[in-house]
This record gives C-alpha cells, sequence and structure tokens, in this order.
C-alpha cells in the first residue's frame, strides 16, 4: 500500500506543477511572434491554437510522468530517511531543492529574459515535488 501511496501521491503533484505551471506558460503560447521559426510553420491562427493546446497537454502529461518517478524516487529515500526541513524525508527535499534549482538557473542563463518565469516555475515544482510529494505519501 506504500507504494501505491507514493507513486498517487507523485502522480497528484507532477499534475498540480503540469496545471499551474500552465498559468505561468501559458501566455506565451500565445503570444509567439510571428518571426518565431515555429509559427512560421503554422501561419494559418488556427493552426497556432493547436499547437499550443499540444504543448500543454504534453508538458502536463510530462509533469505527471515526472512526479510518478519522484514517486518511485522518494520510495527508496524514504526508506532510511528522517523527518526534516518541514518534510518527512529531509534527504528528498534537499535533493528536489538541488535539482530543480540547478536546472531553473541553467534555464535562466539560457533565456535571461525569461528569468521571473523560471524562478516561479521552480519555486512551484519545489513546493509540490518536494514538499507535497512527501507529505501525501506518507499521510
Amino acid at each position: 500500500m506504500e507504494t501505491v501511496a507514493a507513486l498517487f501521491s507523485g502522480f497528484v503533484a507532477g499534475a498540480a506543477v503540469g496545471v499551474l505551471g500552465l498559468g505561468i506558460f501559458g501566455p506565451l503560447l500565445v503570444s509567439v511572434p510571428t518571426t518565431n521559426w515555429l509559427r512560421r510553420q503554422f501561419p494559418d491562427p488556427s493552426n497556432w491554437v493547436m499547437v499550443s493546446l499540444g504543448a500543454a497537454l504534453v508538458a502536463q502529461a510530462g509533469c505527471a510522468v515526472l512526479g510518478l518517478l519522484l514517486g518511485v524516487a522518494f520510495l527508496n529515500v524514504a526508506d532510511g530517511g528522517s523527518s526534516g526541513l518541514g518534510s518527512p524525508s529531509w534527504q528528498f527535499t534537499t535533493g528536489v531543492i538541488l535539482v530543480v534549482g540547478l536546472i531553473a538557473i541553467a534555464a535562466a542563463f539560457w533565456q535571461p529574459t525569461l528569468w521571473r518565469r523560471f524562478a516561479l516555475t521552480a519555486l512551484l515544482a519545489i513546493g509540490c515535488y518536494g514538499w507535497m510529494l512527501p507529505h501525501l505519501a506518507v499521510s
């Protein structure tokens, strides 16, 4: 039963990141300039809506799958873990903070104009994957 709880909590945390992250990056999908190479491939506005919808659905599904994988990782870490940092497993939470933080910093250097969106998404992912997932899995 512990495995099912960890996997389900990972799926829920990933779905939360996907849905809430769409609020952060969703406006970018509809405001891509016409000079963008992808936008030139789909010049008709109705086609661009479908491309944006497809990208949003793939991103949401990817966040849920990542949550499932992190649920499996939590199972392996939580066996010998101890509570701390407001989490049932401080080792898992610290790992999530470090990995997501490094990815956000690298993304901000890659696209400096989007650093605020990357920072908000990183905080969202850290909160959902680092704290919500362990609390849901233990409860």
